[in-house]
């Protein structure tokens, strides 16, 4: 219970100070418990950023991954539209994930850059090969034109990306006029 308790709290200061400015003893005062007592759960303060990372991408990972099973028998269109509301959807139900998301790209990678990275790129592969798979049956019906499947990904990845940044910035509003915007102008651009 402790674990999770600190992994909680710590999640929650990084979000909202930052791993540079969130102290050891800040995240054990949270817990409720003395700082030398983290060291039994973690080695540093670096391990524990790892630790809340690579939980929120695990969640992260599992709610895309449900979204792309639910998906699977909609047409190729529907099913893009499907994945890339997903964002919006799974920032509803955790907005305390979003602020931490925000940091942990641009400023939080610090000295486990690398592993992080990694623990990043690859929670990305499920969701890229869903991506594929939309675009090629959406080839094979017809109803896309052919192109470059790999560019059709990054250019996915690079919409939700920003999907992402419009939600968290702009109001509700804002955000579902330029969803819908966006999704007219990608769907127009993909028919055949």
């Amino acid at each position: 219970m402790t674990k999770a308790r600190i992994l909680a709290e710590a999640r929650t200061l990084f979000a909202r100070k930052g791993y540079a400015e969130t102290s050891l003893r800040e995240i054990a005062e949270a817990v409720g418990i003395k700082t030398p007592s983290l060291y039994a759960h973690f080695s540093n303060k670096e391990s524990l950023y790892q630790a809340v990372y690579a939980e929120v991408i695990v969640d992260h990972t599992a709610f895309f991954d449900a979204l792309v099973d639910s998906s699977t028998d909609l047409d190729p269109l529907t099913r893009l539209r499907h994945l890339l509301a997903g964002i919006e959807v799974y920032y509803q139900d955790r907005p305390e994930l979003a602020e931490f998301s925000l940091r942990a790209p641009t400023a939080e990678f610090g000295p486990a850059g690398t592993e992080l990275r990694e623990i990043f790129l690859t929670s990305e592969t499920s969701l890229a090969d869903a991506v594929r798979r939309a675009y090629d049956d959406g080839v094979a019906a017809g109803v896309f034109r052919a192109g470059d499947a790999d560019g059709f990904i990054a250019l996915v990845f690079v919409l939700m990306e920003g999907l992402f940044l419009q939600l968290t910035h702009y109001s509700p509003e804002v955000y579902r006029r330029r969803f819908d915007d966006a999704w007219r102008y990608l769907s127009a651009a993909l028919s055949a």
